[in-house]
């Protein structure tokens, strides 16, 4: 029998908590946000965190961590539709030795990480413990523990909102400056490469960012910190003028 809960009655890392220790089998769904956050836990083992965030898919991950290109990628998911999807994505991707084991080990754990930061979030929401359900055969996981896995998140958690502190507001857009408006600087992070592609079609905010690249907060912020401290990109006035930097080097 499934058990169903508010957020507002016990919060997510309590729940994740609990279920370690009580060394419980099954699916921990949690509600939040507009998303969906998936958990399986296998006598009370992390086995598996997923979510129903796009930004979030293993192979959006990759691309964005510079681990693997857009063509590789489409090819490792036609193949992958063509076995009727029943292969995990990462085998495939191995298989081809287009990525490592330790690299793709490494995407997943910080895709946990990230998804539950997200159900972290104190918003209102619901949670559904469905027990026995195994997680699908064609998703990557790895063992997680559920206290590392927590800490983690909670200094991802601290960490965007000291990146809030230094952006911004949302509605401020952002544009090329400099030799940037001709060509892409050399040197730069695969994120960053894809905020100078994305202003190449004009001035963005940074929900427009997201929305372009579907990246997640903490790396598109990161990025745009990143690109402004070069001069890449600057920030646009109301009156269409790009602000100069200020005494802290910021833009």
């Amino acid at each position: 029998m499934s058990t169903i809960g508010e957020l507002s009655d016990i919060d997510a890392p309590d729940l994740i908590d609990i279920f370690a220790r009580r060394e419980r089998t099954g699916r921990l769904t949690i509600k939040v946000g507009g998303q969906e956050v998936f958990l399986y836990f296998d006598r009370g083992r992390l086995v598996l965190v997923t979510s129903s965030d796009i930004t979030l898919r293993l192979g959006r991950m990759l691309v964005r961590q510079g681990l693997l290109d857009t063509p590789r990628l489409l090819e490792a998911l036609h193949a992958q539709a063509e076995a009727g999807g029943t292969k995990p994505l990462g085998a495939l991707l191995k298989e081809r030795g287009w990525v490592t084991e330790p690299d793709l080990a490494r995407c997943v754990e910080d895709q946990a990480i990230e998804v539950v930061a997200r159900a972290m979030d104190d918003q209102p929401g619901i949670f559904v413990f469905d027990p026995g359900v195994s997680p699908p055969a064609q998703v990557d996981g790895i063992p997680l523990e559920a206290d590392v896995l927590l800490r983690a998140a909670r200094e991802r958690i601290e960490a965007l909102r000291m990146l809030r502190k230094e952006l911004p507001e949302s509605g401020t857009p952002f544009e090329l400056v400099g030799p940037a408006q001709q060509g892409t600087p050399a040197g730069l992070a695969s994120p960053e490469a894809m905020v100078v592609s994305a202003l190449r079609t004009g001035a963005k905010t940074l929900p427009e960012l997201s929305v372009h690249m579907a990246l997640d907060e903490l790396t598109l912020g990161v990025a745009v910190l990143g690109l402004r401290e070069r001069g890449i990109i600057a920030t646009v006035a109301a009156n269409g003028s790009v602000r100069d930097r200020t005494r802290t080097g910021r833009l």
